[in-house]
This record gives C-alpha cells, structure tokens and sequence, in this order.
C-alpha cells in the first residue's frame, strides 16, 4: 500500500510474518491491508483483525484481541493459537507507528 498512514511487521516463533498497512484519517482506520507468507490459519486471523478493524476508531480498535480474533473465526485448533497473537500483534504495531509519528 502507497499511501499507508502507518505499518509494522512482526514474525511468530513459528516463522511467519505478518505485515500490516494502515490508512488512517481523524483517528479512523478507513483502509486496512495485510500481508502474510504464513499458513491459513496465519491468513484467517489477519484477515479477522483487518475486518474488525476497518471503520473503527484507533481507541475501538486497540480492544482487538487474539482471544476477539480466535472467538470471531470460532474454529482454531490449540496448536494455532500464536497466529492470533502474530495477527494482533503486527496490527497493535502499526497502530504504534501511527501514534508515535511526530
């Protein structure tokens, strides 16, 4: 994404990485991508966070949670659980990069 506003990239203990790009105007995310070399579940969750996130304000969207994402999907198996994590993770990241901008 060109125009992002913000971004971050995180990498799970499992070896994925999860980048995300954030287009943000008045405090709201009004364009959201991401990208992942990880597995489907890896996939899944990114794609929940960017769902529950766009058109939300930066303060509704910090409440995003992996427990939020795994509840959202409904079906992750235990073993999998860290993509939720890697997913919020990125996304909370992006969200910093945005805040932190002088």
């Amino acid at each position: 994404m060109n125009d992002a506003s913000a971004s971050a990239c995180s990498k799970g203990l499992c070896g994925d990485e999860m980048e995300f790009y954030l287009v943000i105007t008045h405090n709201i995310i009004i364009g959201i991508k991401f990208y992942t070399d990880g597995c489907l579940f890896t996939k899944a969750c990114g794609t929940t966070v960017a769902r529950l996130a766009l058109k939300k304000s930066l303060s509704e969207a910090l409440n995003i949670s992996p427990q939020l994402v795994v509840e959202t999907i409904g079906c992750v198996p235990k073993d999998y659980l860290h993509c939720s994590i890697l997913a919020v993770g990125a996304f909370h990241k992006a969200i910093a990069d945005y805040l932190l901008k002088p």
